[in-house]
């Protein structure tokens, strides 16, 4: 079953301005104004997927304005099954809830702040 655990991610999304999101040949770039005015960057290199979205869904261990990594993610088994990502691979299933702005979900093997 899946589950969300919260994650310190070493910044804050909660009450955050609308990301802007880019990527360019598989690292994907998020940049965003958090709730104290700080422009931030976070950079997930080797991304195989991502998706954004304004509505907001959440499951078992989620909150709507916090970090999150998707354990047994039918997601990333997905990607997994279809050969994309080798069953050892370090690839995690990031969520991360910008509290009513939507929600971006990563599928990565790391993430990296930059300030």
């Amino acid at each position: 079953m899946e589950r969300a655990e919260i994650i310190e991610p070493g910044f804050s999304t909660a009450d955050a301005e609308f990301p802007n999101i880019n990527i360019d040949e598989g690292d994907l770039v998020l940049r965003f104004q958090d709730w104290q005015e700080n422009q931030r960057e976070v950079f997930f290199p080797d991304t195989v997927a991502f998706k954004w979205q304004m509505i907001e869904t959440f499951i078992d261990g989620e909150e709507y304005d916090r970090s999150h990594v998707i354990t047994e993610s039918k997601w990333l088994a997905e990607h997994v099954k279809q050969g994309e990502i080798g069953a050892q691979e370090e690839y995690k299933h990031y969520k991360f809830n910008f509290s009513g702005n939507g929600q971006i979900e990563v599928i990565s093997n790391g993430f990296t702040v930059k300030m």
